[in-house]
């Protein structure tokens, strides 16, 4: 059960800002970096549903190579529920790395 009822948070501005900026994972800087939705453990209380990723919020600026580790759990060791733990505290270190960075460069003002 999703703890927002409405629809997700769009935003193209928080997308775009990817263009051109360096991978918070690995640091490249290759023209592949894209605004990776979440897609950790708790990603369904995020707006995630079927055919819908969560919150433009919650991206993480990554490169290609990083984002598909991501999508096929290559991160950590242990168990498979294990890897799965430690990969969504990754992506949401890379969601909050993201953040500051956007709030930085002024996309987001508070």
């Amino acid at each position: 059960m999703a703890i927002f009822k409405d629809e997700p948070i769009r935003s193209k501005k928080l997308l775009s800002a990817s263009r051109g900026a360096a991978c918070v994972n690995c640091g490249a800087q290759d023209d592949t970096v894209v605004a990776a939705h979440y897609q950790g453990l708790r990603s369904h209380t995020y707006g995630k549903g079927k055919g819908q990723k969560p919150h433009d919020i919650l991206v993480a600026d990554l490169c290609h190579r990083c984002h598909s580790a991501f999508d096929r759990y290559e991160s950590g060791d242990g168990d498979d529920f294990q890897r799965k733990i430690d990969r969504s505290e990754q992506f949401q270190h890379a969601i909050l790395m993201t953040i500051i960075r956007r709030i930085r460069e002024g996309v987001i003002k508070i």
